[in-house]
């Protein structure tokens, strides 16, 4: 999200370790907006708007993820810890080169470049010594005097901070540098933890001003005079987190080192002096926890560091959070942060981040100190640091004030609230200027949820059309008044809530030319229903509230006609509700909700006109539950973890293999629940095999003679007679070992030994979706199913060499993982002469190109939802589904075939199938039927394709799919944008080559 100033985490973490070093890779990059809504009596106050600021999300080695705001030495980043890990690390930005360290790393470490993140600054190469170079030597003590064990040092020159600076390790209380003569500030973040490396003690140690001479300086830091930072609350309370800022440079340029402990940890800050030198800032802030809630106590703006180290909290707004989720039971990630308030300078630190299990409730007091706001950030906990559901708060506690909002409050929809610019739609003269939207929710959490086309119509001529996100634009209008129509038409990934996932809305309004910078008056609504935690309109009556609000700036005239309606079944048909509406600025609404009403969710649909004739037609799907007080799981949500990237969105919906460790692959397989035919019942739910034949206009026989190979790991011990079913309820022939159809080997081409099943990474599934699909398209073909014994990409880069090896006419690999460098030793295993290998474009949506996907040896395969269609020439319509993986890649030279412009490398996908979960195939596994999708159907599809086609010496890599491009059916429509492209064709289909769907899917075997 964009934020309204900078910021910067400072935390401490005891996290898991992974050994060696290993470098910061970037998993997603969004340019993310953040709005601040338009607040109501009694409700969270907006902050002023600034330029927009890009935000990134990198992975550490220990598997943590750090979200990183802007660049350069202003920027500010925050520590995402895995599940189960410490929420705590040290951080420090010098000269924009920003280090993010788990506090148990700092001992193991003999440099931070690998926990260097964020996006490349001006001052990110190191500084180069014009000057004559002398030694600073720095040494250090802890509280009990000896050498401290570990540490990072930062050391600042105070003339210039651009002229000389460093941020190093210390090992046993020691380190010696070359510096510039000058005038210099040093700190310490020395580190402690006991024999099992739990933390112990952290030490802050600084010395304001030192001057280095020519023939060099040294300084000594004792933690023996620095004192425990401790808080005073007005009701009793114990040390939860504390986190100390250290700023020193100059008033134009300040690197700082941040650095705090956790509840279990003696937290020493050492005393220093006000700057003779450029400037000095230092800040603290707290979290202690009572009985009745917690205290977030905020100290900043300090000229100096003060002797005493014992904070009372003064005064204090109070804020009754509700935490609510849609699913049965989900995790939220929580961040407490200050920003400054009308004046510049570094960022504040922010407080560790924890954990919140919803639904529940919880109190906060929150310190209300003057040039300081508060901000919240809730994000669903996710293993992959997905930014996905992320919402803000952002406000000036008020002394005494006392707030009740809710995370997450029911309908989460586009509002015309901006942090981007002055306003969300302005007019100035004759010309209209717009920016991005941002999602607001009934409590006035904004984030950055959806996104989608845009419209605009002066007098119901469309004069203008764009996106959602990321979109700034100007658009020229005659003097003479009109009336407007502002149209969206948005989604949002349903990984982690399938709440408000599309929303439509018009905002109409009139407008002439305007002397001044002027918002134009857009009339929106902010909804919130009666629920329970999980969101759910209980049986009943239900009931939703209303408040309609207008841009900022806009004069607010009263609502003088609205109405109000729900609906069941997704928008199909609609029931009205008994509608009050108030003093013009709210309506209330209810209806009756029958006791027998069947779980799932409820449509809103809401339409008012104010006294100024701005209109508002808002339209908006999964709007709350309804009847289900215990939630709905949704799609890639687990058990509690609120885990998201599990692609499609359909309800119901898992993803196989959820995640992968360090170095290691998943599966991309997405399915529903596995159960029994049921009785009575012919086939099981999903397309069959006939739904293939028909959508892609394939030949029913076909095949003799050649294999398709399947790379997979882990032993599926089932995989043969559960490919038996699969054929058999489909009237193929068998296929089995007996007849020499089919055959299973280990990662070396062995029939034995086999490797293990492994339980707690199931591939079964993985695998019947494999040999189900390649069956289904050409029954004929052999089948090798090549078992890896792990999913490192050693063991399957050997698994590949075999199956490319193996005699196989095609090989398909539903896997994959982000590109890295130590796969890449492995490349030369997809590509064998007169093979063609097809590969899974993933299920993440636009991100980036995927390992090994993106190998130009390889066919990238995407998916598409698919869907029978009666005005369709072919009988079907297919569009880009949402999940299908498409990007660029950082490592593989773009081959000369391919011929798209943003990717200066290659780029993902090639061609596609069906993957689309919700359109889903079926599939028998471990005894019962399930439907499945993800492009680990589109991989194996397009493999038997190739093989029933019959031309795999032409197939090697992708570029007689590109040279045969009129041989494929184009998919023009629908998006897999998780983070906006501002519409490019790398992430939205349309006419010729796109990244979701590749030049189209297959029209007949011409192509191939």
């Amino acid at each position: 999200m964009r934020r309204p100033t900078q910021r910067r985490v400072c935390l401490l973490a005891a996290a898991a370790l992974i050994g060696g070093a290993v470098a910061v890779t970037p998993i997603a990059a969004r340019a993310s907006a953040s709005a601040s809504a338009s607040a109501s009596a009694g409700s969270l106050a907006a902050q002023s708007s600034a330029a927009p600021v890009a935000e990134h999300d990198y992975s550490l080695p220990t598997g943590d993820h750090v979200r990183v705001t802007g660049s350069g030495p202003d920027a500010r980043a925050d520590f995402l810890p895995a599940p189960g890990h410490s929420a705590a690390a040290v951080t420090s930005n010098v000269d924009g080169r920003i280090a993010v360290v788990p506090e148990a790393q700092i001992g193991r470490i003999s440099s931070l470049d690998a926990f260097e993140v964020g996006p490349a600054s001006p001052h990110a190469a190191a500084v180069t010594p014009f000057y004559p170079m002398t030694s600073l030597h720095i040494t250090a003590v802890d509280h009990a005097g000896k050498p401290v064990p570990a540490a990072e040092v930062i050391a600042v020159n105070t003339d210039d901070p651009a002229k000389a600076n460093w941020d190093g390790i210390m090992n046993a209380g020691d380190a010696r540098i070359e510096v510039p003569a000058g005038h210099y500030s040093v700190a310490v973040a020395a580190f402690e933890t006991d024999a099992a490396g739990n933390s112990t003690e952290t030490d802050l140690l600084s010395v304001t001003d030192l001057t280095v001479p020519s023939v060099g300086a040294a300084v000594s830091l004792d933690a023996r005079t620095a004192q425990q930072v401790a808080f005073t609350t007005p009701q009793p309370s114990t040390f939860s987190a504390a986190v100390a800022g250290w700023d020193r440079g100059t008033a134009a340029h300040q690197d700082f080192l941040d650095v705090g402990a956790l509840a279990g940890t003696k937290f020493y800050v050492g005393g220093a002096a006000k700057a003779k030198y450029g400037v000095l800032n230092f800040s603290v802030f707290g979290r202690q926890v009572s009985g009745s809630g917690s205290y977030l106590l905020a100290f900043p703006n300090d000229n100096q560091v003060p002797a005493s180290q014992t904070y009372a909290a003064g005064a204090l707004a109070t804020v009754d959070s509700t935490y609510a989720t849609d699913l049965p039971q989900q995790d939220l990630t929580m961040n407490d942060l200050w920003n400054r308030v009308g004046s510049s300078g570094p960022a504040f630190p922010d407080l560790p981040a924890f954990t919140v299990h919803a639904p529940s409730q919880g109190r906060q007091y929150i310190s209300a100190v003057a040039g300081a706001s508060y901000e919240g950030l809730m994000l669903p906990a996710s293993a992959d640091g997905s930014l996905d559901g992320e919402l803000e708060r952002d406000f000036v506690p008020a002394a005494g004030a006392h707030l009740t909002v809710t995370w997450r409050g029911t309908v989460i929809t586009p509002a015309p609230s901006t942090y981007d610019g002055p306003c969300f739609l302005c007019r100035e003269g004759n010309t209209l200027n717009g920016v991005d939207e941002m999602d607001t929710d009934g409590s006035g959490d904004v984030g950055q949820w959806s996104d989608g086309p845009t419209t605009i119509t002066q007098d119901g001529k469309q004069i203008y059309s764009g996106g959602t996100e990321g979109q700034l634009f100007t658009l020229a209008l005659p003097a003479a008044k009109h009336h407007y129509v502002y149209s969206l038409d948005t989604t949002h990934d349903s990984g982690t809530t399938a709440l408000s996932t599309h929303t439509q809305i018009s905002w109409g309004f009139d407008s002439a030319q305007a002397a001044a910078s002027t918002p134009v008056p857009i009339l929106y609504a902010q909804a919130r229903f009666g629920t329970d935690g999980h969101d759910s309109v209980p049986v009943g009556t239900g009931t939703v509230d209303i408040a309609f609000r207008h841009q900022s700036g806009v004069a607010a005239s009263a609502v003088k006609s609205a109405s109000v309606a729900v609906s069941y079944d997704d928008g199909k048909t609609w029931q009205p509700t008994t509608s009050a509406l108030g003093d013009g600025r709210q309506v209330s609404a209810t209806w009756a909700v029958p006791a027998g009403t069947k779980a799932g969710y409820l449509a809103l649909r809401i339409s008012a006109v104010d006294a100024a004739g701005s209109t508002l037609d808002e339209t908006v799907h999964h709007a709350a539950l309804v009847n289900a007080p215990g939630g709905i799981a949704v799609s890639g949500s687990g058990s509690g973890s609120g885990a998201g990237g599990s692609g499609g969105g359909a309800a119901g919906v898992h993803a196989v293999c959820p995640s992968a460790a360090s170095g290691h692959v998943r599966c991309f397989a997405l399915a529903s629940a596995v159960k029994p035919l049921a009785q009575g019942t012919a086939l099981p739910d999903g397309f069959a095999r006939a739904a293939l034949l028909s959508a892609y206009k394939l030949p029913a026989t076909g095949g003799a003679g050649r294999t398709v190979a399947i790379v997979d790991a882990h032993d599926d011990p089932q995989a043969e007679s559960d490919l038996a079913v699969y054929r058999s309820t489909y009237g193929l022939p068998a296929c089995t070992t007996a007849n020499g159809c089919f055959k299973k080997v280990n990662e070396h081409g062995k029939t034995s030994p086999l490797p293990a099943h492994d339980a707690d990474d199931d591939w079964n599934p993985e695998v019947s979706l494999d040999l189900d699909m390649v069956s289904a398209v050409c029954p004929a073909c052999h089948i090798l199913l090549v078992e890896s014994d792990t999913t490192d990409s050693s063991s399957l880069g050997t698994a590949e060499q075999t199956a490319t090896g193996s005699g196989a006419v095609a090989v398909s690999n539903s896997w994959g993982g982000d590109e890295s460098t130590p796969e890449q030793a492995w490349n030369s295993a997809f590509q064998h002469p007169g093979v063609a290998v097809t590969v899974s474009s993933g299920d993440a949506g636009f991100i980036e190109g995927a390992w090994p996907a993106s190998l130009s040896t390889v066919i990238a395969v995407g998916g598409t939802s698919l869907a029978k269609s009666a005005t369709a020439p072919r009988g079907w319509s297919e569009t880009a589904w949402k999940g299908a993986g498409s990007g660029c890649s950082a490592y593989i030279a773009k081959p000369a075939w391919q011929h798209d412009t943003h990717c200066p490398d290659r780029t993902v996908a090639d061609v596609s199938a069906v993957a689309d979960p919700a359109t889903g195939l079926a599939v028998y596994v471990e005894g019962g039927w399930g439907v499945f999708g993800g492009t680990s159907a589109s991989s194996p599809i397009i493999a038997a394709m190739i093989a029933l086609a019959g031309n795999p010496a032409a197939m090697t890599s992708a570029q007689n799919i590109y040279a045969h491009a009129a041989d494929f059916f184009d998919v023009t429509s629908g998006s897999n944008a998780d983070w906006d492209c501002g519409g490019d064709y790398l992430c939205t289909a349309g006419p010729g080559y796109d990244g979701p769907t590749g030049v189209g899917t297959p029209d007949g075997l011409r192509g191939l």
